[in-house]
């Protein structure tokens, strides 16, 4: 006897608190591949297994508080009618080249814009989304990892200025 379960993944990260809205420059800081996941198929009772990949971002709220947030996740395609092609596409500004591994992307920086999503599955409950993401556009000043440090003196007894402690965020 065949028995159908509900998919086990609901998200693929822990983003911590809840994001702003608003629109930020963020960097990628993780891309998560799943392989062989069931789900149902769109609009059906049948059950299919899928590869899904999702990406984690980081940023700054003005105040310099961390916060994460994740894309949805998305089924491993190339077809140009995809929704992981789309939003390459929008991060990268053109669309990508087929064979590419688009792990490259940990560590790059994108513009992207934060929403507010109220949970369908349990009222009340809101959860953070991207609503929009392109590439940090020409000109805009990328915010530094950590605050900016005063030029150290000159000379042998020079030593570097203090990071914020227990803070080794790469955004």
């Amino acid at each position: 006897m065949a028995i159908l379960t509900a998919p086990k993944i609901t998200q693929m990260f822990e983003t911590g608190d809840l994001a702003p809205k608003g629109t930020y420059i963020a960097t990628c800081i993780d891309i998560k591949d799943l392989f062989g996941v069931e789900r149902r198929k769109f609009q059906s009772e049948e059950i299919e297994k899928v590869d899904l990949t999702a990406f984690l971002f980081g940023f700054r709220d003005k105040q310099g508080k961390p916060f994460k947030v994740a894309s949805r996740s998305f089924r491993i395609s190339g077809n140009e009618k995809s929704s992981l092609f789309a939003f390459l596409k929008a991060w990268l500004g053109e669309p990508p080249k087929m064979g590419w591994d688009y792990m490259e992307l940990k560590a790059r920086k994108a513009l992207i814009t934060v929403e507010h999503i109220p949970s369908a599955k349990n009222p009340g409950q809101v959860y953070a989304g991207i609503a929009s993401i392109s590439p940090v556009p020409e000109g805009y000043q990328v915010p530094p990892s950590a605050p900016a440090q005063p030029p150290a003196a000159p000379g042998p007894a020079a030593t570097p200025a203090p990071q914020n402690e227990g803070d080794e965020l790469p955004f």
